[in-house]
Parts: C-alpha cells; structure tokens; sequence
C-alpha cells in the first residue's frame, strides 16, 4: 500500500550517479539515511546483447552501456539493513529498515533536483498472488552421503581458496513470449534485467560471490527451442542448446533462461543441482511471473544456488532473515539472505567440487567503473591497487598512485617475485593430472598464463577415459559418485537396457517420451552400476537386477542417473547428449598436433602449447639446455678464476721462499760477502755472553762444507 509520507520523499545529498551517495528518507515521520555503493560488479566490458532479424539471423551487438546507475547499500547505522536501487530516472528499488521491506518509485518524470517518489511497505504489488514454488523436490536430509554426491571432481578446494573471492559469468535469455509482454521493447527489458542482476548480485556478494552478467539474448523472431509447460522439457532443452550453441558465441559460467509461459503447477524455476561450470548443466529456467521484478529476482537467485550445490531450507536451517533464498515456497516475500544450510551446502560444493570456473578473477578491462585508486581492486590505468597507504603490505606498489614503484616490474602474480618479473619458461603452475597442461610464465607480465587443459580426447586413466575440458570423466567414477564407496561400473550386458526405451532405459527423453538408444550408443544412455550405499537423497526408484542397478528420479536430476558426456563408449568414441560418437566427429581434435612445431602439443581450444621444458614461440628451445648452458659458463668462469688466484698464489708464495732462502742459506758464488769472519764475529757479539754457555753442534755429525749452516744462533727464522 502507498505509504502516506509520498510528498518530496527524497533529498539528494550528493551528485547523481557518484560512486557513494545518500539520501534522506521520511518514513513515517521519521528521517532514516539511505546510504548507497555503486555496483561495480553488474557488467562487464565485453557485455554482448543478442537479438534476432526478420530472416532469424543473430545480431551481436555491443552496446556501450549508459552511465551506471545501479546502487546496492543499508540503511545507515542498522547493521541488518540491505538495498539494492537504482538511480536511472529517480529512485527505483528495495530497502529494508527494521525488518520490514520497503519499494520505492518515482511519481513521474524528474524535472527538479527533489522528485517526488511513491514509498510502499512491501506486502505485494498483487492481489491474492499465486503460490509459487521451485521444481526441484529436495531437502538435504543425511550429511555423510550428500558429500559423496559431490565429488565431482579430484582436485578438492584448499581452504585458502575457499577463502578468495568467486567470480560468476552470467548469461541470460529471455524467450519470445517475454519479449512481446514487455512491448517488444529492448529498453524496456534491458532495464527490468539491469535491476533484477543488482538484486542477485546484492544477495550473492553475502557469499563472496561476484555476479556479473556478460550477455542478455531476447528471442525476438520467435524460440529457439521447444518451450513446454513441463518444467523438465524445457529444462532439458535449454540445456542442450546451451552445450551445443553458446559456447561459440559468449564464454560464460552459467545461463539462465526467463520464460513467459506458465509452467505447470505453481513451479516457477528449476535448475540442475551441483552443476556449476558444468558445460551442459550449469542452467536454470525461470518463469517471469511477476511484474515485481523482485520476486523474480529471487527466484532467479534460488535456482542459481541449486547449480551451487544448495537444498531447499528445512525447518532446521537458521536463517538470519524473514525469507531466505532457498525456502522450498518462493512465496511473494523478498529474499533477503541464505540461511545456515545454504551456507553449509555452497561450502561442501565447492570442496569437493572445486568448480574452476569460480576463480577466473576478472581483468582491469572486464570491469566497467570509475577507478578509483585505493579500493583494493586493479582497474583501468592502475598497475596495482594494495589499498590506503595505512593498509598497504605491498612493497612493490605505491599506494599513493597505484602505479609500481620505480625500478620494479610488476606488484602480484604467480611469476613476479621480489618485484621483478620471473625468466619467460619459469614454471607458475604445474600440472594437477594427466588431463592437465602446465602453465609457464612469459617473461612479460607478473600473472600467470590462463589455465589450459590437455586436447579433448586424449587418453586418460590408463586408457579408462578421454579427457574433456581438463576432466577425465569414467563411468567408475560416476558410479561412486552416485552410490558411494565400493560402487563399481556394471558389465556392458547391463547397458543393454538402454536399448528398449523405458523408464529404466533409454538415452534421451523428449516430452515424456523415453527414446531408445541408437545402434552402438547404448553405453550412453542411463548409467548402470553395482555395490556401494542403496540411499539416495532424491526422490525416485531404485531398479535392481542380477549385479546391475540404476536409478530413475522423479524431480528434475536427470542428469544424476546418465551417463556423463565426455564419457568413453568405445576405443577413439565418446558419449555426446546419448549418443556414441567417434572423438574427431565430437570434438574434431584428432589433427590439432600437425600444426603445433617443436615440443608443443594442442590444448582444449585447439591452440598449441609448450611442454614443459621449452620455452615458446616455437618450442624449439630446452629451459633445460638453456639452464644447462648457463651453470657450465658459470662453472667455466669460476674455474678460471680460482686458477688464477691459486696462480697468483703460488708465485707469492715461490717469490717468499725464495727471499727466505737467500736469507738463510745463498751459496758462496753469489754472495761470498756474506760468510766473511767479520760477519760472523758480528753475529756471536750480538748475543749476551752469559746466555751462551758451552756451545753444541747442532747436528750429531758434523755436516760438509757445502751444507754448513750459518752461525747466528736464533736471530733469523727457520724455514
């Protein structure tokens, strides 16, 4: 309901469009102080739209997005207060002050510096509002097995890592019937979708997630799928044309698609569950079924934190709000928070999955704001950002300038070290299995290359797989995947099922059609195993026969019980959407290594990379030759050197003696002088006659004229 303090409802305090402004707010007679941040995060650079021509074409475009206006803050001096606003055309958005939310809107165009704005307490902009909840019919209900069934991958996520900021790159579609509710106005939904991503973003950033949308696609001349009202249809679809289409067309983490039609029953999304970064699965629909773009808003929230790993919230969960996002009722109230099992769930996913995808951190170039230098984030024309000069612990960055200090190279990364940029071959990230290629540093920047990954295809565990996007998927570790420790693959006669087409048995499902597998794919079709646990935390049936048993679901994890794609079907054939397909058919990689020259092998883009050893562009030239070279140089000159101080040495030390000897014994040739009687008698004077007493030779012998020893007693050294 409208709130009855309307009139001049909101003061600017600053300069629109700044990076921080606030604005006073009279609610009910009360003044409180909106504070708000610029969302640096909502977009980036190389944010694509996509629409369609008359004819079906696709039309890229690039738009430079106008200035930003997206806000998210609080309410200052209330610690559990949240906002998210935009600023566009007036005030536009949600806040929350004293556990109660609030919308707020213009009355009309601004033509003054105060516009006056209508202020609602947020029950529902709709009368008797439908209830609406999400397709995906799971709670979390026993701990141990659900952590098994998220071991998708090997590599398990350290707990520094755990720690860092994730990154999202999000896409989303918006089909026909969206497109013409919305006036066939691109604006229009353009500026619908700007505030409902700042909303998502708002409630991800809780988690130190960045959600960043890099594309919007609006289905303009007509669906590029089947769009059904089964939930599970057009999921599937999705699905598949997001594997197969936009991968060409938009590097992205996850997609989502916001649907007009009404779906069956009161569901209003679905989404695969702990699927992230998977290059088929990370998907989720949403029905748009409010104009309160909020409520869509945190449904498109929800279903992204299924692809995350969360269960819907159960009585046990705490959650620091009215609603939090994963209620398994997506009831008309605004999602404010995740809740203690959420929080729980998001942290298993990620150490058992270790999603990679999560740790892309974004460029200088993938950030669109105002730099401003001292924020702890690298933007356009800064070397470094290390924060205030008080915060700083960066010694080669100048926290003043953000710019890396005189004589220094670089400030981060895994090849600056000491301030100077690592040797161009220099290991900075090693391989983490036989799926995997090492990354070496270029000798240019102090960041390590981006991650690469063996060709897709190549053979992996022993001959068990092929590897796929730097996984090596099997159908043992599927099976341990799904039913625990001691779950093995069955024997192929099991897959045999596959053929019949039925519920326990087919490789794909159209609508509700169960379709058999084609000749030779029935590898690829529901997935057959033996041993391991017989619980499951999805609803569904377990079918049972001699040492072969799988599972059919009853909600949407379809993809739990099939096997994966990626997965080997035959020698050189892997499993593609059911079907057994030969490795070049399915990835076209098997000729990739003619064009690589020297040491270099083809990676998971078809592109040619390094061993390790030698050092790029050719591949031609070993670190270790090069190593090798430089410590034999380095012993040569060594050695040169010690030769000659030893030289020096030995001459000093000849050059000695021979002072000594002509000292101590010369022969009568060269100097007679010498041995003269006066000398002699010389030498005997100069000792006291009291100390000498009889005197003794000094040999037992008396020795020969030509080795006599001179007479002075004591008064030249030995030697």
């Amino acid at each position: 309901m409208l709130d009855p303090c309307h009139s001049n409802v909101c003061e600017y305090l600053q300069e629109k469009y700044e990076d921080r402004v606030q604005y006073e707010i009279d609610l009910k007679g009360k003044t409180v102080i909106l504070h708000l941040e610029k969302n640096k995060d909502l977009l980036s650079p190389d944010y694509v739209e996509v629409r369609y021509s008359s004819t079906g074409e696709a039309v890229t475009t690039s738009p430079q997005i106008m200035e930003n206006c997206y806000y998210q803050g609080h309410i200052l001096n209330e610690e559990m207060s949240t906002a998210s606003v935009s600023t566009c055309q007036g005030l536009r958005g949600f806040f929350e002050h004293q556990e109660q939310s609030y919308l707020i809107e213009p009355l009309g165009p601004r033509e003054h510096e105060e516009q006056e704005h209508a202020l609602y307490t947020y029950e529902s902009q709709e009368q008797n509002p439908p209830e609406t909840s999400c397709g995906v019919d799971m709670v979390e209900e026993e701990e141990p097995f659900v952590e098994r069934t998220l071991r998708i991958g090997n590599n398990a996520m350290k707990q520094e890592d755990m720690n860092q900021k994730k990154y999202i790159e999000y896409y989303l579609v918006l089909d026909n019937k969206v497109f013409r509710k919305y006036n066939r106005s691109p604006e229009q939904i353009r500026q619908r979708v700007f505030d409902m991503v700042n909303f998502v973003n708002m409630l991800y950033k809780k988690l130190n997630v960045q959600v960043a949308l890099v594309g919007m696609e609006i289905w303009t001349n007509g669906n590029k799928i089947k769009i059904s009202p089964n939930a599970n249809v057009t999921l599937e679809n999705f699905s598949n044309w997001r594997g197969d289409i936009l991968p060409k067309m938009k590097h992205h983490d996850i997609a989502q698609l916001i649907t007009g039609i009404d779906l069956t029953g009161p569901t209003v999304g679905l989404a695969f569950m702990s699927t992230m970064c998977s290059p088929y699965r990370s998907v989720g629909i949403v029905q748009d079924h409010s104009y309160d773009l909020l409520r869509v808003a945190g449904t498109m929230a929800h279903e992204m934190g299924h692809n995350f790993g969360m269960y819907h919230d159960s009585y046990e969960c705490k959650c620091p709000s009215s609603i939090c996002v994963m209620d398994w009722a997506l009831s008309f109230y605004i999602p404010k928070d995740f809740s203690s099992c959420s929080r729980d769930s998001f942290e298993k996913f990620l150490r058992r999955a270790s999603p990679d995808c999560l740790k892309n951190v974004p460029l200088p170039d993938d950030i669109i704001s105002t730099p401003i230098c001292g924020n702890l984030i690298v933007e356009i024309g800064e070397e470094c950002d290390c924060g205030s000069s008080e915060e700083c612990t960066n010694a080669c960055c100048d926290a003043a300038t953000c710019k890396i200090k005189p004589n220094f190279k670089c400030a981060f990364g895994e090849c600056c070290e000491k301030c100077q940029i690592k040797k161009a071959g220099t290991l900075c990230r090693p391989v983490k299995d036989e799926c995997d290629l090492p990354e070496m540093c270029d000798g240019k920047s102090g960041s390590c290359p981006e991650d690469r990954f063996r060709v897709n295809g190549f053979p992996c565990k022993n001959g068990q797989g092929y590897c796929l996007m730097g996984k090596c998927p099997t159908l043992q570790d599927q099976c341990v995947s799904l039913w625990g420790k001691g779950a093995q693959a069955a024997e192929k006669s099991c897959f045999n099922v596959n053929n019949g087409g039925s519920t326990y048995g087919y490789c794909r499902k159209v609508d509700d059609t169960y379709i058999p597998c084609k000749a030779g794919s029935s590898m690829c079709g529901k997935l057959y195993c033996y041993g391991g646990s017989d619980f499951l935390p999805w609803k569904g049936k377990i079918m049972s026969f001699l040492t072969c048993k799988t599972f059919s679901s009853e909600d949407n994890n379809q993809e739990i019980s099939m096997v994966a794609n990626g997965t080997k079907c035959g020698n050189n054939s892997v499993c593609i959407n059911g079907e057994c397909k030969d490795i070049e058919s399915a990835y076209k990689s098997t000729n990739c290594s003619l064009k690589c020259k020297g040491h270099a092998v083809c990676d998971h883009e078809l592109q040619c990379q390094c061993e390790e050893g030698w050092l790029p562009p050719n591949c031609d030239n070993s670190i270790v030759v090069i190593h090798f070279s430089i410590v034999i140089g380095v012993l040569v000159a060594v050695s040169i050197v010690v030769l000659i101080v030893v030289i020096i040495l030995w001459h000093q030390s000849a050059a000695k003696r021979k002072k000594l000897q002509s000292q101590s014994s010369p022969t009568s040739a060269s100097k007679p002088r010498q041995w003269t009687p006066m000398r002699r008698q010389q030498n005997v004077q100069s000792t006291h006659s009291h100390e000498m007493g009889p005197m003794s030779p000094p040999m037992s012998t008396p020795p020969t004229e030509s080795n006599k020893p001179p007479l002075s007693l004591g008064t030249h050294p030995q030697v």
